[in-house]
């Protein structure tokens, strides 16, 4: 059985903006990182893409902001696998402060890319086999309302 992979980390001097809280483009590092520790946690590390033929890229994300995130707070991101099939996987986190509240979500897909040729191609067997472990047996997942969200003003 695969364990369930969680980011941790706290929040850094350099991260802060002019409205004294985590700036928004340090989310995306933040949850990129997650994201990395993620497959690397299922030996799709960094070293093993570039020994291989395949790597990934981000083919669309989005974040929610749900409550921010100040100097020195600590916080914790936790990895679900939504969906998958040979050559990509639909993640979405969710991210935590130490009293457990959510402070943003990131939806994210992920697909494998082929180091050569430049064009997607399946991620090899036996990390399609790793993916489908973690998903296999990761917790029941409600989806929240930040799955598949499309921004918009909401028409009266």
């Amino acid at each position: 059985m695969t364990k369930e992979y969680i980011y941790q980390n706290t929040v850094q001097p350099s991260w802060i903006d002019n409205n004294n809280h985590m700036h928004d483009a340090q989310y995306y590092a933040v949850f990129s990182d997650a994201v990395a520790g993620f497959f690397a946690s299922l030996d799709f590390s960094r070293e093993y893409r570039q020994s291989q033929e395949v790597t990934m890229f981000t083919v669309e994300a989005h974040i929610s902001f749900l409550k921010e995130l100040l100097l020195d707070e600590a916080f914790y991101i936790k990895v679900h696998i939504y969906n998958y099939d040979a050559k990509r996987v639909h993640l979405f986190l969710n991210m935590y402060n130490s009293q457990h509240k959510p402070n943003a979500t990131y939806e994210v897909m992920m697909m494998g890319v082929s180091n050569k040729q430049r064009k997607s191609m399946n991620f090899p067997e036996p990390i399609q086999a790793k993916i489908k472990a973690y998903f296999d047996q990761q917790q029941t997942f409600e989806a929240p309302k930040q799955l598949g969200h499309v921004i918009g003003i909401p028409q009266k």
